[in-house]
């Protein structure tokens, strides 16, 4: 597979899932003025002609069979997007947005009932972890901050029907898609909820109110770009990637949507919300992951410390009590810089042999006088810039917890080997979450799949990542003591 390729394809993707994110917010605020079962009608009959020129020569090879297929198909697919419609009129888009990735963990479950085949242990875990968090993120009240607990919404379960119909049509494109050509089969499902949306519409919305100018560019947006317009580029670019990566990158989703949704619409995400809503994501990718080599080699390479640490010393500027243009600012000047130059130092001693991988696996490579000089000066030196010119506290305490962990770490290599890159994630995932709060505990799960990955992968044994992450928890927590946060 083409490298450059899979990026392109990547973000395609990406941005395929960014407009779906944003069609939340956008749909909310049409149906306020306009009738739920005419706007579908609106938006899959614009999908539906946008759709037709690519592929009306292939439904005359359909057959009855397959014509048949798109209907029922296109039934799961109509619950799915009516529940989420009229949903979207009694919940916010960012809770919506969550609740409707459940569909994701739902597959499993929905397969074994309905095709016989037996889940897998990884999606049933995934599913537990996403039923809490839906229960996190629905018994919240999302108008206020407080985080009390309340009645679930009528909303909430409307979208929640509609994972449950999103997982069934999934499930019904499994079964049935592969035996007919899948545009085809597309452009029937998209026209059959098209005419069942318009037909119910004539007996429970007339008269239709009068076209605004929102609601006319919502059904243009949604019908247009993130239906017709998304499956295009989907199927054509899904080929040169690797269904991890499109699994990964559509768990996106949610995500966006609950961006959207406090950006424009005015969303509050409560903490046990949004504790919620991270344990949804985490229940999604851990259901649609293959737990396998090649997964392993994908967490250790994404998940590991050179990049986490960016997003963390990110987090740590932005919640500077001074305010987080001031933090931002030294993560700019300082953070983002050392963290560079430890990767050109990584870079330049792969790129001349010294080391066999990204993640110096072997022990006496890592004992090199350059690169333990290296690890110890990019360690020490912003600890000396933030304590003489009084940065922030946060970025401090980051950087003197990093320079023990390598202390540490070093010393314990001249005889033993312990997962430094599981340690480096526990460093930072409970750093953040002490400094943060309650809210961010689902972030300590990273350590254990992190773990995995290092074991799956043979790059370290089982006694190897524990005691990487038993160091690397024990130093966060040590810095956060002093610190005065624990």
């Amino acid at each position: 597979m083409n490298v450059r390729q899979q990026r392109w394809a990547d973000l395609s993707l990406l941005l395929v899932t960014l407009v779906w994110g944003g069609t939340f917010v956008m749909v909310k605020g049409a149906t306020e003025t306009f009738p739920v079962w005419a706007f579908l009608a609106l938006r899959f009959g614009l999908a539906a002609l946008v759709l037709l020129p690519f592929g009306w020569q292939r439904l005359r090879r359909l057959g009855w069979r397959g014509w048949g297929a798109g209907a029922l198909i296109g039934l799961a697919l109509l619950a799915g997007y009516a529940f989420q419609t009229l949903g979207l009129q009694y919940t916010t888009a960012s809770k919506a947005g969550f609740i409707t990735g459940l569909s994701v963990a739902i597959v499993p479950l929905l397969s074994a009932l309905l095709l016989r085949q037996r889940p897998k242990y990884a999606a049933l875990v995934g599913v537990a972890l996403a039923v809490v968090g839906l229960a996190l993120l629905s018994l919240t009240n999302g108008g206020e901050t407080t985080g009390e607990l309340q009645r679930i919404s009528e909303g909430d379960v409307l979208v929640l029907l509609c994972a449950v119909s999103f997982a069934l049509h999934i499930v019904a494109v499994g079964a049935l898609g592969s035996r007919h050509d899948y545009l085809a089969l597309t452009i029937v499902q998209v026209f059959t909820v098209a005419l069942l949306s318009g037909v119910v519409s004539l007996f429970v919305d007339l008269p239709w109110p009068a076209l605004q100018a929102n609601t006319l560019f919502a059904a243009a947006f949604t019908g247009v770009l993130a239906t017709a317009v998304a499956f295009l580029v989907q199927t054509a670019m899904q080929r040169f990637t690797t269904p991890t990566h499109t699994a990964l990158i559509f768990t996106a989703e949610p995500v966006f949507a609950a961006l959207f949704g406090v950006l424009l619409a005015g969303d509050v995400m409560t903490p046990l919300g949004l504790m919620g809503g991270v344990l949804i994501l985490l229940g999604t990718l851990i259901s649609e992951l293959p737990w396998d080599q090649r997964a392993a080699r994908l967490i250790s390479r994404f998940l590991a410390p050179h990049y986490v640490s960016i997003v963390i010393l990110l987090a740590l500027g932005l919640l500077d009590p001074h305010g987080w243009w001031y933090g931002l600012a030294w993560v700019v000047g300082l953070a983002l810089p050392v963290v560079g130059l430890a990767l050109l130092v990584l870079k330049r001693a792969l790129r001349q042999g010294r080391i066999s991988d990204w993640h110096i696996t072997e022990r006496t490579e890592r004992l090199q006088w350059r690169l333990v000089a290296s690890s110890l000066g990019l360690s020490l030196l912003p600890v000396l810039v933030l304590a003489l010119l009084d940065g922030p506290r946060y970025l401090l305490m980051a950087f003197g917890a990093t320079l023990v962990l390598v202390l540490i770490n070093t010393a314990i290599t001249v005889w033993w080997k312990v997962s430094q890159h599981v340690s480096g994630i526990a460093l930072g995932a409970t750093l953040i979450t002490g400094v943060v709060g309650p809210t961010l505990i689902p972030v300590l799960l990273l350590i254990p799949l992190v773990a995995w990955a290092r074991v799956r992968g043979e790059a370290h044994t089982v006694p190897q990542t524990i005691a990487g992450g038993t160091i690397g928890v024990g130093v966060a927590l040590l810095a956060l003591r002093l610190f005065g946060l624990v």
